[in-house]
């Protein structure tokens, strides 16, 4: 199996390439162009904001739906473990997200946009309707999805498949016009002066993620390994594949044969990793759970905006939880289900969120790399547990 595929670099190298194209050719541009390229980003992420709910419920109905009646001693210890994962990460990004604040490492720097230059706006805007809220179609894809996995008729196999066939469509539409969403965003950013600042400002939190995020994991291998060299040794050089391809790749799930290889050499019943990796692939996000709440702290002090209160910031966890059973396996796929969190739990607007999706995208590489490296240590977690607890052979 090739690890250096050239094709796994095709999409980053697009995303640099629309970020280089806007850096050096933005000031040679018309507003008019920029404002049209700006208006059809806009278009793209209205168009989005509007069909998330439709894709989340597809997303969780099938993911729920997949749990058959002989795997409910499964879902009892792997939902919660993922969860309690996710949430435990989640909430270590606040804390070395508010530490690295106060100490000045990331955040010490205001983004101001530049006024000499009218701020570029669009030429129109669609305000599409929110017909339904991303939370009830979280919850109400979890209940009807557990339900059909417990039917399992006809009926809830043709649905099952029709949302297949949607979501299959949806990333074919949505993974060619994502470089031009980047673009007009990026525009935005470059017209109002904002763009340089993300590289100067911005960079130390790439520094404070890897440090806070890669640690975490390398701690658990530590400790899997009770502190044992040449066993940490094993876990790393067996999981160091899947982390390359996901890094060139953007994509967990492009990843997805390497980790299951490598969850089997660092498994001691092989079967666990068979089941644990497709499950977890795009719902275990340890990388997202540090970087996004990271970011977005960050974004908040730069503006002199407020961090948000403990008890504010534990209900955008609680949340930010829940969507990650619903991320789209899309590069840059972890922030665009985001986006409507950011807005409800902490008040993101419209350019705080074509920042943070810049600086997303921007740093998507070393993120899903984190993804993969956290579902190999959560393959060897649960494969001691398993192991312990119930038959996977079962």
């Amino acid at each position: 199996m090739r690890i250096f595929d050239l094709k796994h670099f095709a999409m980053p190298a697009v995303f640099v390439g629309v970020l280089i194209f806007a850096v050096f050719c933005g000031d040679f541009m018309s507003y008019e162009l920029k404002s049209g390229f700006y208006t059809l980003s806009l278009i793209i992420k209205d168009c989005l904001i509007f069909s998330l709910p439709f894709l989340i419920f597809s997303l969780i109905y099938n993911s729920a739906s997949k749990f058959g009646k002989g795997t409910l001693k499964f879902i009892i210890l792997i939902v919660p473990l993922i969860c309690c994962s996710n949430f435990i990460n989640t909430m270590l990004s606040y804390l070395f997200g508010s530490l690295f604040i106060n100490f000045g490492i990331i955040g010490n720097s205001i983004v101001k946009m530049n006024r000499e230059i009218a701020e570029l706006i669009p030429m129109f805007q669609l305000n599409l309707p929110k017909l339904i809220s991303n939370d009830i179609a979280l919850l109400s894809g979890f209940l009807f999805g557990f339900a059909s996995s417990f039917l399992k008729n006809e009926c809830s196999t043709k649905v099952s498949a029709l949302f297949s066939r949607f979501q299959s469509y949806f990333f074919r539409i949505l993974t060619p016009i994502m470089p031009l969403f980047i673009l007009g965003t990026t525009l935005k950013l470059q017209h109002d002066g904002m763009l340089s600042s993300i590289c100067s400002d911005y960079l130390p939190i790439l520094l404070a993620f890897i440090v806070s995020a890669y640690g975490i994991v390398l701690l658990q291998l530590s400790l899997l390994s009770s502190f044992n060299f040449r066993e940490f040794m094993r876990y790393i050089k067996n999981i160091a594949p899947a982390v390359i391809a996901g890094f060139g790749s953007m994509s967990s799930s492009a990843a997805l044969p390497l980790s299951i290889k490598a969850a089997e050499d660092n498994s001691r019943d092989k079967d666990n990793a068979a089941i644990i990796i497709p499950t977890t692939v795009n719902i275990h996000l340890v990388g997202d759970c540090f970087f996004i709440p990271m970011t977005a702290l960050a974004i908040m002090a730069s503006l002199g905006i407020e961090a948000p209160s403990f008890s504010t910031y534990l209900l955008f966890a609680f949340y930010f939880v829940l969507a990650k059973f619903a991320v789209a396996a899309v590069p840059g796929g972890g922030i665009l289900v985001m986006i409507p969190i950011l807005q409800n739990y902490l008040n993101f607007n419209a350019d705080m969120l074509g920042l943070i999706t810049a600086i997303y995208i921007l740093f998507d590489s070393f993120v899903t790399a984190c993804n993969v490296a956290g579902n190999g240590a959560m393959a060897v977690i649960f494969d001691r547990i398993a192991t312990k607890s119930l038959s996977t052979k079962s």
